[in-house]
């Protein structure tokens, strides 16, 4: 990470059957510009199509990302961090954020929900 970055980590999400939400305040002075985002589960979780979560990270009201555990999703690796893709809707502004300005993470259940035990990643760049 160059001294031009700044990371967001949200707290430790949880559940068994469970859904799951939090926020974290951007802490500084200077203007955030999201690069990467990574999802680093500590317990692994099945891919399935009945009984998944949807995991998403939201700032300025537009989602970052969202990662499904379902087939097409894929399954999440226990201790093995997971990049996720930035939706490519987000553009100029959308991808910023100031100080006092919050992301919220979410973990969302489907069917029965299988046990899960994460935390996401947000990696920014400061801007000029």
């Amino acid at each position: 990470m160059s001294i031009a970055e700044r990371v967001l980590v949200s707290p430790v999400m949880s559940g068994s059957d469970a859904v799951d939400a939090t926020s974290v305040v951007w802490p500084y002075t200077d203007t955030g510009i999201i690069t990467r985002a990574y999802i680093m589960p500590r317990v692994g979780v099945s891919a399935d199509n009945t009984n998944n979560i949807t995991i998403t990270a939201t700032q300025n009201s537009q989602n970052i990302f969202s990662k499904q555990t379902n087939v097409a999703g894929g399954a999440l690796t226990a201790d093995t961090a997971e990049e996720q893709t930035i939706l490519a809707a987000l553009d100029g502004e959308e991808l910023e954020v100031e100080k006092g300005e919050s992301v919220t993470f979410a973990v969302a259940k489907s069917g029965t929900g299988p046990a899960y035990e994460l935390h996401v990643v947000l990696v920014y760049r400061l801007a000029n």
